[in-house]
C-alpha cells in the first residue's frame, strides 16, 4: 500500500477520543521526538469512514506537535478487518491473548461486532 499524508481531521474521531485516556504518556513522549522516523499509522477505509487501526500514540504525538496530517497506510476493509488487525498488533506488541485484547477494547467502550 502506498503511504500518504492523511489529514487528521478526516479520521473518524470517536474511537480516537475514547482511546485518549488510555494512552501511555511515555510512548507519546517517545513519538514526540521520533515521529518522523516512525512507521506510518494504519487506517482502514470502511465504507468511506477512515478508522485508525494502529497508531494512537503516533497520532497523539502528531497532534501535540501541531500537525494537521499524519503519514498513513490506508487500506480498504470492513470493521471486522480493523478489529482483527488491532488484535494482531496488540498480541504482537504486548504479548496479550486475543481475549485480553478484546477485554481491553470492551473496557474502552468500543468493542465492535466480530463479524
Amino acid at each position: 500500500m502506498p503511504i500518504i499524508e492523511l489529514s487528521i481531521c478526516d479520521l473518524a474521531q470517536d474511537s480516537i477520543e475514547r482511546s485518549r485516556p488510555h494512552l501511555d504518556p511515555d510512548r507519546v513522549s517517545y513519538y514526540l521526538k521520533h515521529l518522523d522516523e516512525s512507521t506510518p499509522v494504519v487506517v482502514f477505509n470502511v465504507n468511506g469512514n477512515l478508522l485508525l487501526a494502529d497508531g494512537h500514540h503516533r497520532l497523539a504525538a502528531a497532534q501535540q506537535l501541531g500537525r494537521s496530517t499524519v503519514r498513513a497506510d490506508v487500506r480498504e476493509g470492513r470493521r471486522s478487518d480493523v478489529l482483527q488487525f488491532a488484535i494482531a498488533v496488540a498480541q504482537r506488541q504486548r504479548g496479550l491473548s486475543r481475549q485480553q485484547v478484546l477485554d481491553a477494547i470492551a473496557r474502552r467502550g468500543q468493542r465492535p461486532a466480530e463479524n
